[in-house]
């Protein structure tokens, strides 16, 4: 294979995830041709460099690797299969998107006809790290697809792993995303339940944090509700989002025979329950941004409103090498 560094990029989707990788590719200093159905998410790009696409086959004709942002399962199957029709041999197709693992697999199968690889590159961390290019990224894919990948996958990913064949970076997604959401499920019970008794959510984490209740989810306490309202205000109900990303692990578990019924409760229920966070939200009194972290811009808890950074964000704290190939 030819370095990828001299190659075309294409991305279809540059919403809040999509724009945040295309213009950490950017920056990476490669070429970049870009789609959505939003003309002017693409004028932003342009601006920095990139190339506007006609349509998804425009983007698929022109790059020799081709990345897919979209928003569903059901969106995947469909866009993925006008970039398989359009691209050229040889391509490499990235799915980044939540879908389930036979979704990914059954794309390859129908690329690999047409000597086009697809690989499943499950971006974690939101798009505030998606902006600083410190995503971590779970790769599904052969090695030698992998590794011609890699440089790109450098320019928006800090932490990557290649999980193993196709669908295993989805596997690892849905994984990370059963722990996540659920442990937030259960942070969500823990504050209604902190409030009935007049406890302040600054204590409680505070606490927390000091305790074996400890997670990222509470280190960051209030992300998720600034990214709820953000949504709302661009017209999308991310309660649904959440708790269709928890279905899609429990519609995976099914396809292999397991049965995830915690995970499916979670997962019913998460969308009555943030919306009621929002609407408890809504009667307190206005309160001041959260302050963020210096280093990866999301929410800092208050325990660390004087330090600036959370423990783990320090080079002393990090708590992984960088990146491994498995």
């Amino acid at each position: 294979m030819k370095d990828v560094r001299n190659e075309q990029i294409g991305i279809v989707g540059v919403g809040n995830m999509g724009g945040a990788i295309a213009r950490s590719v950017l920056r990476g200093g490669f070429q970049l041709t870009a789609f959505d159905l939003r003309p002017e998410a693409v004028t932003e790009l342009v601006e920095l460099g990139a190339t506007a696409a006609t349509s998804v086959a425009d983007v698929a004709a022109r790059s020799k690797v081709i990345a897919l942002v979209v928003g569903s399962d059901v969106q995947v199957r469909e866009v993925g299969g006008m970039v398989v029709a359009a691209a050229q041999p040889g391509a490499c197709v990235l799915v980044h998107s939540t879908v389930r693992p036979s979704t990914v697999v059954e794309l390859a199968q129908s690329a690999a006809a047409k000597e086009v690889q697809v690989m499943d590159v499950s971006v974690n961390g939101g798009n505030e790290k998606a902006a600083l290019g410190t995503l971590t990224l779970m790769v599904g894919g052969p090695d030698d697809a992998v590794k011609y990948c890699w440089p790109l996958f450098q320019t928006f990913g800090l932490h990557i792993f290649h999980m193993g064949p196709v669908g295993s970076g989805v596997v690892g997604k849905l994984v990370n995303n059963l722990i996540a959401l659920g442990s937030y499920a259960l942070q969500l019970e823990a504050m209604r339940l902190a409030a009935a008794y007049g406890l302040e959510e600054n204590d409680v984490t505070t606490a927390v944090i000091a305790s074996m209740g400890d997670n990222r989810g509470i280190r960051t306490w209030g992300r998720h509700d600034r990214k709820r309202a953000v949504r709302a205000a661009q017209g999308t109900d991310w309660s649904e989002r959440m708790g269709r990303d928890l279905e899609e692990a429990a519609i995976a578990a099914g396809l292999r025979g397991i049965n995830l019924p915690i995970t499916a409760t979670i997962a019913e229920a998460m969308p009555t329950m943030l919306r009621r966070r929002d609407r408890e939200l809504a009667k307190r009194p206005p309160a001041a941004p959260i302050p963020l972290c210096r280093l990866c811009d999301q929410e800092l808890a208050f325990a660390f409103w004087e330090r600036g950074m959370h423990p783990e964000c320090t080079p002393e704290g990090a708590p992984f090498p960088g990146a491994s190939m498995g």
